[in-house]
């Protein structure tokens, strides 16, 4: 047989498959697409240009940029070969045919590789074209998102063209192994009488039920039971794992146990509508629950990600003014180079010299040390145990008082205090560090709320005003490991307008008279370096939760073909064993729908019970506030579910199509059958 005949059956192949085909090339080009800009972002010489970075924090994007790029491989490879294995499943009886007209396999061997290269051309080729186009507004987007003047000009980095070309060449290379293994082991008999072969009724697997019932407490328990930041981290990369596993294991094992249960209830079984329902859901979860579980795990993903997004953005201008509360920030540490007279005039100097013209100069000087901080008590941080540690801030009253413009009075054991985890009240005893000490007044939080560290929002804030420095000197000496009485100087100041390339001078100024003694952070640079990561991780977040839903579609769509072929041959046995029409509609739309709707479903419960520790994790980043974390929750579950639906409306027409395609035909072969078995009246 010549090669242009094998050619033209191919090509008559792929025709004669449209309906599988050609959404399994639509979503490989897609994934291609995704692929290809987050790798063309990263050769980009706008993101990074001759090995610098194009702006400040752009090599933190770079870094999210790979991340995101090596995701969406993993993910894409998994899910095109799910694709390929549904499209090579449908075609099994059209494969085994071949071998019945003669085909050799070696000729099949042909046939399927001019298709996989058809494929595999088409959804590389669009894939390519399209991020190309694709890859100016992606940098213009990213660009939005990190407050960065749009830039003009083109670029097509060849170097993101060939590791695209070369990769996805490969997964449909490993697609095409898959799929010539399958009819080398396969007998063309056997291909052809595949979709014929009985079933069993699915047994409950209940080793899969325990692992799925323990993996799913230990996950939930993990999740709900963290109260540190710090801990989240750890926590929620244990708890990810172990949900997922339980999320397969109770699809395949649990829905069947489910069933069973009412199964054995006989009088809710043995009603009509029940009996059709429990029955058909047997075999349907048999067959479907692995990819239920998929679509389970994935809206999970998408939900996860567009929250996490939408909460970053929302937060991030107002956690960068919790965290630099005027546009320079100077700390450094009190000896005698750095008094507060000479540190003070340096500032004004070097200002001075870059045509800096601070507004107001606050002055601010402190201790800094650490503790373990319980209600009313703070106890000596004696071990590198971080998830507990609060940060303590200690002030004499004669500075506070200059600060706060007060005329508070202390004795030696009276203190003023503020919290970030307990409520300050008149009166209280507070025990720090072993002593008693009565809380006289809250603190004016707006004298104190500049000394914060930036570097330190992970953890707990306890401001103490003591009455003098005989009682400050107590407290350092007793506060345990970080025990520390060296003070801190803090200068910050407001300017209408400063650039660059004015700070930079200045901050080289002060280094070079203090070195590193001290630190200078301006509001502007870290605001960019802050967006840069915020960006970067929005950008990337964005970008899995297209291919997570991507590919949640895929899955849906393929799985209501399947069933729709399956459900066809049950359509006709219904129909032929008395139901009418309307109750079989009705019967098959409630199984479609418990079927459909259970993952989003599923999804959502993850969610709410992962909101705590995924807040938490967040809290690495930006400060979340509850409120703000649950409207981010609640309004990506209702726009989820209305998308979800509108899938399951659009997916669910073809579904329709293939089983309502032969009514028909069913109606015929009930009147046939019914006058094959009449029976003539007797006269």
């Amino acid at each position: 047989m010549n090669n242009h005949l094998l050619s033209k059956l191919a090509i008559s192949g792929i025709q004669n498959n449209k309906k599988t085909v050609f959404p399994y090339i639509g979503v490989s080009a897609i994934t291609v697409m995704l692929f290809e800009i987050l790798r063309a972002m990263i050769h980009s010489r706008y993101i990074i240009n001759d090995g610098k970075p194009a702006f400040y924090g752009a090599n933190y994007i770079v870094i999210f940029l790979m991340i995101g790029s090596f995701a969406v491989a993993f993910f894409s490879s998994i899910f095109m070969f799910y694709g390929n294995q549904f499209v090579m499943k449908s075609r099994r009886k059209e494969i085994g045919l071949y071998g019945i007209l003669g085909l050799s396999k070696k000729h099949v061997t042909v046939v399927l590789l001019i298709e996989s290269l058809i494929e595999a051309v088409a959804s590389i080729g669009i894939g390519i074209v399209g991020g190309a186009f694709l890859n100016k507004l992606m940098v213009m987007f990213l660009y939005r998102l990190t407050h960065q003047q749009p830039v003009k000009g083109l670029e097509f980095p060849v170097t993101a063209f060939v590791e695209t070309f070369v990769f996805f060449m490969a997964v449909f290379a490993a697609c095409l192994i898959y799929n010539l293994f399958t009819i080398r082991v396969g007998k063309p008999i056997e291909l052809l009488k595949s979709e014929n072969t009985g079933e069993k009724e699915p047994k409950v697997k209940v080793a899969l039920l325990v692992i799925g019932a323990v993996c799913l407490a230990l996950g939930y328990y993990l999740a709900l039971s963290t109260s540190s930041t710090l801990d989240a981290m750890e926590r929620l990369m244990k708890s990810i794992p172990l949900v997922m596993v339980a999320t397969y294991a109770l699809f395949v094992a649990g829905s069947i146990f489910v069933l069973k249960l009412l199964k054995q209830n006989k009088k809710y079984y043995y009603q009509t509508k029940n009996f059709i329902s429990i029955s058909n859901l047997l075999f349907r979860m048999k067959h479907n629950a692995v990819g239920l579980a998929s679509i389970c795990i994935l809206s999970t993903g998408v939900i996860l990600l567009m929250v996490c997004s939408g909460s970053l953005m929302a937060l991030g201008e107002q956690n960068i003014n919790a965290m630099f509360k005027q546009d320079v920030m100077i700390r450094g540490e009190k000896n005698e180079d750095v008094a507060e007279e000479k540190y003070l005039a340096a500032i004004k100097n070097a200002a001075d010299e870059n045509g800096i013209q601070p507004e107001e100069i606050n002055y601010r000087e402190f201790i800094v040390t650490t503790c373990v901080a319980e209600e009313n008590k703070l106890l000596p941080l004696t071990s590198y145990d971080f998830n507990h540690m609060s940060v303590v801030y200690i002030m004499t009253l004669e500075d506070y008082n200059h600060y706060a413009g007060t005329d508070e009075i202390l004795n030696s054991q009276e203190i003023l205090r503020y919290s970030d985890k307990s409520k300050d009240e008149s009166g209280d005893v507070v025990s720090i560090f072993g002593k008693d000490y009565v809380e006289k007044a809250a603190i004016d939080t707006d004298a104190i709320d500049v000394i914060f560290d930036s570097t330190m929002t992970l953890f707990g804030k306890e401001v103490i005003i003591v009455p003098d420095e005989t009682v400050m000197s107590q407290l350092i000496d007793n506060s345990g490991l970080f025990a520390d009485s060296s003070k801190t100087l803090y200068v910050g100041f407001d300017s209408k307008k400063i650039d660059d390339a004015q700070f930079n001078a200045f901050k080289q100024n002060l280094n070079a008279e203090y070195g590193d003694a001290i630190s200078v952070k301006y509001k502007q640079q870290e605001r960019s370096f802050f967006y840069g990561i915020l960006g970067g991780a929005f950008f990337v977040g964005i970008f899995l939760a297209i291919l997570f839903l991507i590919e949640t579609v895929m899955i849906i769509y393929y799985k209501q073909m399947s069933e729709g072929f399956e459900d066809q041959k049950r359509f006709k046995i219904l129909s032929n064993a008395g139901l009418t029409e309307k109750e079989v509609k009705q019967t098959i739309r409630n199984q479609v729908r418990i079927i459909f709707f259970l993952p989003v479903g599923t999804a959502i419960i993850h969610m709410l019970v992962a909101s705590k520790i995924l807040r938490l994790f967040m809290n690495m980043l930006v400060m979340v506030d509850t409120l703000t974390f649950f409207l981010a929750t609640l309004a990506v579950c209702l726009i989820f579910v209305a998308v979800y639906t509108l899938v399951y409306k659009m997916t669910s027409k073809q579904y329709y199509n293939i089983v309502y395609g032969a009514e028909a035909e069913v109606r015929d072969s009930k009147i046939n059958f019914y006058n094959a078995n009449a029976v003539e009246p007797e006269c």
